[in-house]
């Protein structure tokens, strides 16, 4: 050991002794870590006798009687010059004194940036060329959809996130959605259930399961590989299920059903589906989960090119008994993601015509097809003599009428304004005789 050790190791034993300057020299190395250079001015307060006596031996000052002492970097750099630690540094001396090297705020930036760039660049190195890589490769050039959740979930526990991120990024280079069969209007990609998915790309069934942090990046991976993904911001269950399958994924392909009347269909081989064929040719309504329209490629109806919707199944029944060589549809009170998948199976030649209860939920739906399928779909009978007619004595709530307040569309805001009015609803069932009196192209009333 060279004499100025001895006179370091000297200088931390001195001042290690005397416990008042372990709080000037926190607030030294604040102001350090702040400035980035030994400078500036720091106060000490709270302060009691032996501090008083601590510091003024050093800094040869009578501080007796002070509450608060302010100390000064040049007022430091002269006590020590005058000082047996003469030819010390203050930098040396609080590094040897705290046992770590002086950074500030500026370099400990510069730093975790660095690591963090290192973090993320490993990752990609074992990452396989595809999608995947090419997505977590944009997000963090662009900070696109995922960013945040990235940055976030770093932040708190980064080896949990490199764990779940590589699964992620090797998971989705399986998708259905990027299978290289050939994708014609009768052959989309076959649907898989999530928990297979999952099960088969991680080893575990429960990998994506609602609310995990692997579900949240294929959702955010989605959003940027599909058409149109980011546009969509906050999803709704009905949403996330739309998303995933898309990408061949169901989440539930069971509960999630839609009841249709008068629809040929065809498989994704091109071939007529018999199940389908059957129901028509007894002349009965077919309820269709995902999972059979996941084996469709195309539908079609059964006369002219209209297909006429309703919420409620008793309208419905209704329908079909009167109208049987018509292609009907029947939501059952919402619109699924059953009922917007089946939809879509139909060419762009096809018009809809949707009727809804008059009520802030009934436009919403309304406003939700209008959106999707434009001027393919009409609204059918919404008409203000119509609410007047058959409203009934229920009372829309406070909550519900402020669901109007997204009803934008034109063609519902005088149905909007009737019931922010008389705040009432009006239900399918008691207007049906309009929808008998009002089917064809030529008297159909929008």
């Amino acid at each position: 050991m060279d004499k100025h050790e001895e006179l370091l190791e000297e200088c931390i034993s001195y001042f290690k002794e005397r416990k008042s300057y372990d709080k000037l020299f926190l607030k030294i190395r604040e102001k350090y870590v702040s400035l980035g250079r030994f400078g500036g001015t720091v106060t000490l307060k709270g302060l009691e006798t032996e501090d008083w006596r601590q510091l003024g031996g050093f800094f040869q000052k009578d501080f007796a009687g002070r509450k608060a002492v302010t100390v000064s970097a040049a007022s430091m750099e002269k006590a020590l010059g005058s000082s047996r630690f003469a030819g010390l540094e203050w930098e040396e001396i609080l590094q040897a004194y705290f046992g770590e090297p002086l950074i500030s705020q500026k370099e400990r930036k510069l730093s975790q940036q660095q690591e963090k760039e290192r973090y993320f660049n490993a990752i990609l190195e074992t990452t396989a060329p595809g999608p995947g890589k090419v997505w977590l490769e944009m997000i963090l050039r662009t900070q696109g959809e995922g960013n945040l959740l990235l940055m976030k979930n770093y932040k708190e526990n980064p080896d949990f996130l490199r764990r779940v991120l590589k699964q992620v990024l090797k998971a989705v280079l399986q998708l259905p959605l990027f299978r290289e069969e050939k994708q014609t209007a009768f052959r989309q990609p076959e649907k898989i259930l999530l928990a297979v998915f999952a099960a088969g790309t991680t080893g575990d069934p429960h990998f994506f399961d609602a609310g995990t942090l692997a579900e949240q990046l294929l959702i955010a991976f989605l959003k940027s590989a599909l058409p149109g993904g980011d546009k969509r911001k906050r999803l709704c269950a009905e949403d996330k299920a739309s998303l995933f399958y898309e990408a061949g994924l169901l989440i539930d392909e069971l509960s999630n059903y839609t009841l249709a009347y008068g629809i040929h269909a065809w498989a994704r081989d091109g071939k007529v589906h018999e199940g389908v064929e059957g129901f028509w040719m007894r002349r009965e309504p077919v309820l269709l989960t995902l999972m059979n329209l996941g084996s469709l490629g195309s539908v079609g109806t059964v006369g002219k090119k209209n297909v006429y919707i309703v919420e409620n199944p008793a309208v419905f029944s209704t329908l079909i008994r009167q109208w049987g060589n018509e292609t009907i549809l029947c939501g059952n009170g919402q619109i699924r993601l059953a009922t917007l998948t089946l939809l879509d199976l139909f060419d762009d030649e096809t018009i809809f015509y949707y009727a809804g209860d008059f009520d802030p939920e009934g436009l919403q739906i309304a406003q939700r097809l209008k959106e999707r399928y434009q001027n393919r779909l009409q609204l059918w009978n919404y008409r203000k003599e119509y609410y007047e007619k058959y409203k009934s004595e229920v009372e829309i709530t406070e909550r519900s009428l402020r669901k109007l307040d997204k009803i934008y569309l034109e063609e519902l805001q005088e149905m909007k304004t009737a019931l922010l009015k008389e705040k009432k609803a009006a239900y399918q069932e008691t207007m049906l005789r309009e929808y008998l009196l009002k089917k064809s192209d030529d008297n159909i009333q929008v």
